[in-house]
């Protein structure tokens, strides 16, 4: 594995964040939540004239790199557009599905459904695909954008193929950029806030906080670059990429309980970029399913098919 993006890869992103700058980063999240169109509006327009929403992700290196870093940079944001679910259509069916979302069993709320046209469902257990029928958007804090939905077989369409996997890593690159932000806002409160005539990043308590919250920071975006890799030379199997997840669910967890701890009741206020980041993030760390959802799936796959890791686990299918 290179540890390098490609270069153009690495410029499309930086023109991505430039964009979400110019949208004012987080702000353009508390914007949506007030008014909802806002997403439609003024977020998609920007997002289509840098042809983010036509990359492909299964393409050549350079595109592909350029999605995952672009899905990031939208993540440091937590930019009120569903850009992994719309990337995670492969491109010869987005003619007819908007957007494909991940569920297990049975589902009433899905996140961004109302934005999209013709949004499919695909099952993370047996891979069967539903049509969405969105009811309403019902806007709560911890899920934003949620809208309540109803399921139905879809008998007709086109194979969504590769959506689940592709929609997992994508998933784990939007947090690992939410996850940045969040590290960010926390080493400058340690170094601008004093407290007895020093900055609080000089005291222990603080200290082993930084440490660990970029111990999982840094987790989580090595492990997605991994599994990058291992989709672009054809070896990642279900396995990757729900350890993946869990990954991405454990790492969140670390790196928001000590972000919101070295911001103190800070980090608590609604009004905080923090706040906004965190219930931004419980959609995608809680649906289609939590960490020990998360974990009793992988436990599974790793049975049926062996896991190929530093330590290789043989497959021990039930007889």
């Amino acid at each position: 594995m290179r540890r390098e993006w490609p270069q153009s890869a690495s410029s499309y992103a930086q023109t991505v964040s430039d964009v979400v700058r110019s949208l004012d980063g987080v702000e353009a999240a508390r914007r949506a939540e007030a008014k909802p169109g806002h997403r439609a509006e003024v977020v998609r327009p920007r997002l289509e004239a840098l042809g983010a929403l036509s990359l492909d992700p299964w393409g050549d290196e350079e595109e592909s790199a350029a999605a995952a870093l672009a899905v990031r940079e939208a993540g440091r944001a937590v930019l009120p557009w569903p850009l992994v679910h719309v990337l995670s259509v492969p491109p010869p069916a987005r003619d007819d599905c908007g957007g494909v979302h991940l569920v297990l069993g049975k589902c009433t709320a899905l996140d961004h459904a109302d934005v999209v046209a013709n949004p499919a469902a695909v099952d993370l257990r047996d891979g069967r695909v539903f049509s969405v029928t969105v009811d309403r958007h019902r806007h709560a804090p911890l899920d934003p954008f949620g809208c309540d939905v109803r399921l139905a077989g879809r008998e007709t369409g086109p194979p969504l193929d590769g959506a689940v996997e592709m929609h997992l890593l994508l998933d784990a690159f939007w947090v690992a950029g939410a996850l940045a932000e969040a590290a960010e806002l926390a080493l400058r409160h340690a170094r601008e806030r004093r407290q007895f005539g020093v900055p609080i990043g000089r005291f222990g308590e603080i200290r082993w906080r930084i440490a660990d919250l970029l111990l999982a920071r840094d987790s989580l975006d090595e492990l997605a670059r991994y599994t990058w890799w291992l989709m672009q030379a054809g070896q990642a199997g279900r396995a990757d990429l729900l350890a993946l997840r869990v990954q991405m669910v454990e790492s969140a967890q670390s790196v928001l309980a000590h972000t919101h701890q070295i911001l103190g009741a800070m980090g608590l206020c609604e009004e905080h970029d923090l706040a906004v980041i965190d219930r931004h993030l419980q959609p995608v760390l809680r649906r289609p399913v939590g960490r020990m959802g998360s974990t009793a799936l992988l436990t599974g796959r790793v049975r049926q098919d062996g896991f190929a890791a530093l330590f290789p686990v043989p497959a021990r299918p039930h007889r």
